[in-house]
């Protein structure tokens, strides 16, 4: 009697409601700012957290070396030493004020690119990656095309526009995420501050880092600014609190220091992120096994962006198990519900649990008899 009542209690459904249920997110307070085009998005679900006029196609000055930076650390090794070639040499615009003759890794440039915003690294890297600008163009295009950026079209390595050079802030925000999923890349746009070889001079190159918002905003793990006549003011910043990351990209933005702070801080007061992470749930109680228990769990992960008010309704359904129980077998079921959607995942037993033999069954028999007689 008791073994088929603890069979009943875990085949119940066991519901668990946290904070109300939301349905619909309500647009509130949203940030009044300067920018023409403007897009926030977090940046493992790309949700868009904000937006204005997202898909328009705009000029996108330096934020260009976003996937300049990205095509040369794909396919380049960073340590290798380059002789700065002479096209490089006197580039109009923002500089790392390259000579000729000089000798500089990879990296090195790379800092140049994103941290100076050299026009002269660009196209020494364009070089070293692909033989000459114009293949390097075409790369950069080609990977566009492979993200899915639509909406985008370079004919430079360093964001001079040379012909059709456009993108959205859709598109930027999402060639910004899929870059900041490299360490080095990351690596690269938070320094504040890098000492690079002058291998022409007795001294070091100090390279600044032009983004203020590593400075003004606390979370904030830079990425590019970028400026030209056409273009006007274009920022493009990553800023992560509590493991949830936003990407916010503002182009012709007068005022875009204080744009990307005030739709951030929009982001961070009126969102999270809720995930489901690999991972142990509790136990199962096994029948006809070595083991009483087996530890279950879920091997899924994913992530939602909900409303700050608001966490998903969950239901966990378990019950017995018979021996033998593999490793990943599945012994239940996860239920969120979320936004009046529904998200089903397995739970699997993260251990195995083999079955009592004969000679096992008899010493328990055995066993009881003792108590009893006691």
């Amino acid at each position: 009697m008791k073994a088929r009542a603890f069979v009943l209690v875990f085949a119940l459904i066991i519901t668990t409601t946290f904070g109300k249920i939301c349905y619909a997110n309500e647009k509130k307070n949203l940030p009044q700012i300067s920018s023409k085009s403007a897009i926030a998005i977090e940046w493992v679900t790309r949700k868009i957290l904000f937006e204005k006029n997202k898909d328009l196609k705009l000029p996108m000055a330096s934020t260009t070396k976003i996937m300049t930076a990205i095509l040369v650390l794909e396919n380049c090794d960073v340590n290798k030493e380059i002789e700065i070639p002479p096209q490089a040499v006197g580039v109009p615009g923002s500089s790392m004020y390259l000579e000729k003759g000089e000798k500089l890794k990879i990296i090195d440039l790379l800092y140049g690119l994103m941290l100076s915003s050299g026009n002269d690294a660009a196209v020494a890297l364009a070089i070293a990656t692909a033989g000459d600008v114009i293949r390097f163009v075409n790369l950069m295009n080609k990977k566009a095309k492979e993200l899915g950026l639509s909406n985008t079209v370079f004919s430079s390595p360093h964001g001079l526009e040379q012909g059709e050079h456009y993108t959205t802030a859709h598109d930027l925000a999402k060639l910004a995420a899929y870059a900041m999923r490299n360490p080095i890349f990351r690596q690269i746009v938070k320094t504040t501050e890098k000492e690079v070889p002058w291998t022409t001079r007795p001294y070091n190159r100090i390279l600044k880092n032009k983004n203020k918002m590593l400075r003004l905003y606390p979370g904030a793990e830079g990425v590019k600014t970028g400026f030209t006549k056409k273009a006007g003011r274009c920022l493009v910043t990553s800023a992560c609190r509590d493991d949830f990351r936003v990407i916010c990209v503002v182009l012709n933005a007068p005022d875009m220091w204080n744009d990307t702070r005030k739709i951030l801080d929009y982001c961070y007061s009126n969102f999270k992120v809720i995930k489901l992470l690999p991972g142990e749930i509790g136990y199962v109680k096994v029948k006809n096994g070595k083991s009483d228990w087996v530890k279950v769990g879920t091997t899924y992960q994913r992530y939602w962006v909900v409303d700050l008010n608001c966490l998903p309704k969950i239901e966990v359904l378990l019950q017995v198990a018979e021996a033998p129980i593999e490793k990943n077998k599945v012994v239940g079921g996860l239920n969120l519900y979320l936004k009046g959607e529904k998200w089903s995942f397995p739970i699997v037993a993260l251990q195995e649990c083999q079955r009592k033999s004969l000679w096992d069954r008899i010493k328990e028999k055995l066993f009881e008899k003792r108590m009893r007689q006691k």
